[in-house]
């Protein structure tokens, strides 16, 4: 369960990252084939996972100590999937900027091609993520000593980060997404005519909001 515990949230940093990775491509590498992306993304969100994850569980397997309570305890072992995903987190951050200064000038009221309001929203969206989701990270270095008393706060801290950030994720880029709130508004239409309009029917011409390649996918 440790190491599958683990697995998850690396693969939750990595689709981050490929989230961020993916709008710099929108921008401004407009021409690269959907199919070679998807297969980066796989590739980075599935697969890189179980190489760093694979290598903790072995080295966590060579120490003769912290191997007690199935790994739970704190380990230098752990540094080996902390620096990964804070290299994730700042190569986000730095393609997220990228993004930001791309969008800027496509705003101007001068700009002949502005962004789409799915991308901005993408944007915003992810750039909320990375502070929440960096900061457990962020803070590791000054874990307060074994038997303090701001241990505990920081252990109940560090869960509740954990805890709340597949809330977040859904939240953002799954409730909040235009396509999806279309998707279930037209289901719900079928049972419901009479309670659920088509807003984006009405607005758009029966087509969503967004574009695929305008949002998280």
């Amino acid at each position: 369960l440790h190491i599958l515990l683990h697995y998850l949230m690396l693969v939750n940093y990595f689709w981050m990252f490929c989230e961020g990775l993916h709008l710099h491509l929108v921008l401004v590498i407009v021409f690269i084939k959907d199919i070679v992306a998807m297969r980066w993304f796989a590739t980075i969100g599935w697969i890189l996972p179980v190489l760093l994850v694979s290598l903790y569980a072995l080295v966590r397997n060579a120490q003769t100590h912290d191997t007690e309570h199935c790994w739970m305890d704190e380990s230098h072992a752990m540094w080996l999937l902390t620096i990964p995903v804070c290299c994730s987190l700042i190569a986000s951050l730095v393609f997220l900027i990228n993004v930001v200064r791309v969008l800027l000038t496509k705003l101007s009221s001068t700009s002949p091609h502005p962004a789409p309001l799915g991308l901005r929203k993408a944007t915003r969206a992810t750039l909320i993520l990375i502070p929440l989701f960096g900061l457990q990270h962020i803070l590791l270095p000054f874990r307060p000593d074994k038997g303090c008393q701001l241990e505990r706060f920081y252990q109940i801290g560090a869960a509740l980060l954990i805890s709340l950030q597949g809330l977040c994720v859904s939240c953002l880029f799954c409730f909040a997404n235009h396509d999806v709130i279309f998707a279930v508004q037209c289901y719900l239409s079928r049972f419901f005519p009479d309670i659920v309009t088509h807003p984006f029917l009405e607005s758009n011409g029966g087509q969503p909001a967004t574009q695929s390649r305008d949002v998280v996918v």
